[in-house]
């Protein structure tokens, strides 16, 4: 793991800088970002590269921003591509930032929410999305099914975590919750902002590829804690669009819903489907969940997520979630809009601004190979990353989640 350790003391206000580049090779794009920059030392370097490179490149990049840089701490990861240049770096660094970093190793004693069952039934990994539920529950029995979440291990916070931050950021494989829980549950109300690494077993041979320093990592999380300058989160969900009218809970467990406005949940859906134009039960259908005693109205505290399955007999509905769903909870059935989006890699980026993006699976780089420039390009004042694996969201008093709705986009703009 990192030692914990805090940048030299403040000296003037801390500067966060940030820079996009794209070349023919790696080393071009460190020597044309390099140049860019100041000479002076950060305390924290992020970096983020796309999955267009090799495993050799990856080592290469590390080693060459940790000679080159010279930064108290340096971490990042492969993503599926970097904004407005998809092949390429990007960067972000803090100079006179005070910051915790911090390393959660994968190993056999991790809280893995995701991977491992605790009561997130009805999961498939088929095209059918409305499948009959599991037979799971007829033989557990909705006794033995209470809750969803999974308490991180007495919310443990990793080392130096122990007062509250301005913000935190991390780069994670699939299974952040615990961390996220864990923040959540000592620090609510502060932002919280990251990505899921790509997949790139057939790029490296792990599963993900983070690093730490120059060390590479296959899963796990890499991150830190700032202690200057504080930001806000905001979510965007352009590919999305509503099907039928708000609805409200009145049955639920855990992750499943049993009835919305007194009905059978996937009975609903099922009626929303035959009326509507050109519908098919195989496509993805989404649920968008207010937090209680919210309506509609809050789109800035909406949360989206899969509907992964149903039994339209039973009127069964699971949401593929980590979060209890509750009973008087507003909620609104969505579907993609019969649109093409770009990825939001080629999305404007404003002063003091970072942006993570949701791929779809069928417009990530392995599926839409991007040209290789053959020179340099640098993008000033841009930082970000594209990946199908999801971001992290942590706003204000709503449970951080890892959110991968395909095109969503996830800003953090830090405040002057």
């Amino acid at each position: 793991m990192f030692k914990t350790l805090l940048s030299r003391p403040k000296t003037s206000r801390s500067i966060w800088t940030s820079v996009t580049c794209s070349g023919s090779s790696i080393e071009e794009c460190v020597q044309a970002s390099v140049g860019s920059l100041t000479t002076k030392a950060p305390d924290v370097c992020v970096v983020l590269v796309s999955k267009s490179f090799s495993l050799s490149h990856y080592r290469q990049l590390t080693q060459s921003l940790t000679s080159t840089l010279k930064p108290t701490v340096l971490l990042g990861g492969v993503v599926d591509r970097v904004p407005q240049a998809d092949h390429g770096i990007s960067l972000w660094l803090g100079y006179d930032e005070k910051i915790v970093p911090f390393t959660i190793k994968d190993s056999k004693d991790r809280l893995k929410i995701r991977s491992t069952s605790v009561g997130r039934w009805g999961r498939v990994d088929d095209t059918e999305r409305l499948k009959f539920q599991s037979d799971l529950i007829d033989k557990k029995g909705w006794k033995d099914f209470g809750s969803v979440s999974t308490p991180a291990q007495a919310f443990e916070l990793p080392p130096g975590l122990d007062r509250k931050p301005s913000f935190v950021f991390a780069v994670s494989d699939n299974e952040p919750d615990q961390l996220l829980q864990s923040l959540d549950h000592h620090y609510p109300d502060v932002p919280k902002v990251g990505i899921i690494g790509a997949s790139t077993p057939f790029v490296t041979g792990e599963p993900y590829t983070l690093f730490k320093g120059t060390e590479i990592m296959g899963a796990g999380i890499v991150g830190f804690a700032a202690y200057g300058q504080t930001g806000k989160v905001t979510v965007s969900h352009d590919a999305m669009e509503n099907l039928g009218k708000p609805v409200k809970i009145t049955r639920c467990r855990g992750n499943i819903i049993l009835d919305l406005d007194e009905g059978g949940a996937t009975g609903l859906l099922l009626k929303l489907i035959q009326g509507g134009p050109k519908l098919s039960k195989d496509e993805e259908f989404y649920l968008g969940v207010y937090p209680l005693n919210e309506d509609e109205t809050a789109h800035d505290n909406v949360t989206i997520s899969r509907i992964t399955s149903g039994d339209p007999g039973k009127g069964n509905m699971s949401v593929d979630t980590t979060a209890d769903l509750q009973i008087g909870q507003t909620v609104q059935f969505m579907k993609k809009k019969c649109l093409k989006f770009k990825n939001v890699s080629s999305d404007p980026f404003e002063t003091n601004e970072i942006v993570f993006g949701v791929s779809s699976k069928d417009y990530t780089i392995d599926a839409a190979p991007v040209k290789i420039p053959k020179e340099a390009l640098v993008i000033p004042g841009v930082f970000g990353g594209v990946s199908e694996n999801g971001v992290i969201v942590g706003r204000s008093e709503i449970a951080s989640e890892l959110l991968d709705v395909p095109f969503s986009k996830v800003t953090f703009k830090l405040k002057e």
